[in-house]
This record gives structure tokens, C-alpha cells and sequence, in this order.
């Protein structure tokens, strides 16, 4: 299997486009494929696959100020990026996809300027225990991808204005706020822009994979990349269809927070919708379409629930879910 390196930074600030670019280069992947694509954008909000837009994003401000709203493909929680903000993509055929790899490009980078940091937990990368980088991961049937922010001189204050972070999230963390538990790599470092980063990330990735290539666009690919991208612009895209739903069942539990909307008639699930910023975000989107057509008992909701098809890890999250659903005694 030949082994072929791609380093990609983008000139585009539209995460419409970003976003659309990425997804490209995942379903194209090839065996023995790996690229790391770099982009900034100017003030936008990524929510994730299932999360609810109105309920993480203060969109009409957002949009007064100029801003954009996107949905990414992965799962997890709403991020807000602007230009003090640089983003990383590692897409790669999943034989050569190795997370462990892959953060060492990560830290191996901020180390150059000083900085020493440490992933933690499934999703964050710290610096002097604070966060400055949150990841989420997609998996297709032939490649993958990790990707996330690397903030360095990102606006807070904007942070806090535009992402509507719910109260139990907040709570189950052990958090006061948002903006106490991130902080700037310029902090530690003043030294640090986002084009000095970026020529880091380019030596670490060279470094722990060899000399990377252009990625190589064809006219072919910039027709798809449009077509993706205007998906991504669309209303439905970003805010989905807007039934009207009767029951509500919301919480948090560790693996993440989960709003499930049902709609009933004659003592049946007639519609379904499951809001979450659970990591494993192609399961998540499983669940709802499996509960129509069921009886609105919690007995009958929980046993469809665990009658899904499913991994070791996602047994945890059917697990917990069925469990509160029968917990509530419909």
C-alpha cells in the first residue's frame, strides 16, 4: 500500500466551505491516505450532526452581527470560531487513521513555542489544565476523521455572547462559565498567531509522517465541494424541520446531554426527534427513526431502545437512555 501525505490550508473564512472541503476529502479518501487541512474562519458557530441550533446558538444576534451558523458532520458540542481561531483536520484512510499519532503532531507543535499540553478525556487538549483545543471524530466506511480548534487569540467575550450553553452543562461539569475553563495560547505564549501555528503544525506533521504534497483538486472535486457547500448554507441543513412534538424528555448523562421529542397520537409514537452532543454522532442519529409506530409506554419505548443494533460502546448510551425513559413511568 503506497502511503501519500497531503497538507492543505484553505483561503476560504466560510465554514460553508471549509466544512464542505472536508467532507470531500473524507469520502475520497484512498488507501494509505493521510491529510492534515488547516482553516480559519471569521465569526461563525459549528454546532454538531444532532444538536438542536436554536438551543445552542443565539442565531438571531449571531446573524445581526454578521455571522454564520454551520452544522459539521461529527458529533459533539457548539463551538464558536472567529479569526484568532485556527482549525485542524486530520482525515485518513482507516488503516492509517492513529489518534495517538495524530495529537503528537498536535502537541509536538505547541511545544515548539513553550507550551505544554496534555489530551484529556475523549475530547479536549489542555495547557496548564485549561482547554484550548476541543475535538470530535467521524468515521466512514473507508476513512476517518479528527478535527478541531486550536484557539490562540480568539475573542471570549464573543464566546460567551453567541454559544447558549445549557445550565445543566455547565453544572455537570463543575464549571462557573464558559470562558473559565478555555484559555488563548497567546496567553501563554504572545509569540503565537495562527500563521506561526500553522507553519508549526507543517514541521510537526512533516516530521512524524514525512514530506506532505499539495492536496490536488480537480474541477470534478470543486463541483461536489459546491454542491456540499450550498447543502451546508440551506435552512434545513442547519435548522431541520420543525414538527410539532407533545413530549419532551430531556437530561444529561455522562457520555452527554440528550433532548428526545416525540410526537403521540392514539397512545403512539408518531414522530420522533433526538437533539445531542454525544461524540458518537452517526448512532446517535439511529436512535429516533427506530421509535415510531411504538406505544407510548415507557416499557414498549425502553425494550425498542435496546432492541437496537449496536457496539460494546454504544450499549452504555442505550443503557442509560432506556433506563430514564422507564424511570419516568409512562
Amino acid at each position: 500500500m503506497s502511503q501519500q501525505h497531503y497538507f492543505y490550508v484553505s483561503d476560504s473564512n466560510n465554514p460553508h466551505h471549509t466544512l464542505a472541503v472536508e467532507e470531500y476529502i473524507l469520502a475520497h479518501i484512498t488507501p494509505g491516505d493521510v491529510v492534515l487541512y488547516l482553516y480559519t474562519h471569521s465569526d461563525s458557530v459549528i454546532i454538531g450532526k444532532n444538536q438542536n441550533a436554536w438551543g445552542e446558538c443565539r442565531y438571531e444576534k449571531l446573524k445581526r452581527d454578521g455571522g454564520r451558523l454551520a452544522r459539521r458532520i461529527s458529533g459533539g458540542g457548539a463551538v464558536f470560531h472567529d479569526m484568532g481561531n485556527l482549525n485542524f483536520s486530520f482525515i485518513a484512510d482507516k488503516k492509517r487513521y492513529d489518534l495517538h499519532r495524530q495529537l503528537k503532531v498536535m502537541l509536538d507543535a505547541a511545544k515548539m513555542f513553550g507550551v505544554n499540553a496534555e489530551f484529556s478525556g475523549r475530547n479536549d487538549i489542555l495547557a496548564e489544565g485549561r482547554k484550548f483545543s476541543g475535538n470530535a471524530f467521524c468515521v466512514r466506511k473507508n476513512g476517518a476523521f479528527h478535527h478541531g480548534t486550536i484557539l490562540i487569540n480568539s475573542d471570549m467575550g464573543k464566546l460567551s455572547e453567541y454559544l447558549a450553553v445549557p445550565k445543566d452543562k455547565i453544572e455537570s461539569k463543575g464549571i462557573a462559565s464558559v470562558r473559565s475553563r478555555v484559555v488563548n495560547l497567546a496567553e501563554l505564549n504572545p509569540e503565537i498567531t495562527p500563521s506561526k501555528m500553522t507553519e508549526a503544525l507543517k514541521k510537526s506533521f512533516t516530521e512524524e509522517y514525512g514530506q506532505p504534497q499539495d492536496y490536488p483538486f480537480t474541477q470534478a472535486a470543486r463541483d461536489e465541494i459546491s454542491a456540499i457547500e450550498k447543502r451546508n448554507a440551506s435552512w434545513e441543513w442547519i435548522f431541520g424541520e420543525s414538527p410539532k412534538f407533545n413530549i419532551t424528555i430531556k437530561t444529561r448523562f455522562p457520555w452527554g446531554g440528550v433532548e428526545l421529542l416525540l410526537s403521540t397520537k392514539d397512545g403512539k409514537v408518531t414522530d420522533a426527534k433526538l437533539y445531542s452532543d454525544a461524540m458518537d454522532a452517526d448512532f446517535i442519529a439511529e436512535i429516533a427513526p427506530a421509535l415510531p409506530g411504538c406505544p407510548f409506554r415507557s416499557t414498549d419505548l425502553a425494550e425498542r431502545l435496546r432492541a437496537l443494533p449496536k457496539t460494546e460502546d454504544q450499549e452504555k448510551i442505550i443503557h442509560d437512555l432506556a433506563g430514564y425513559i422507564e424511570q419516568q413511568g409512562y
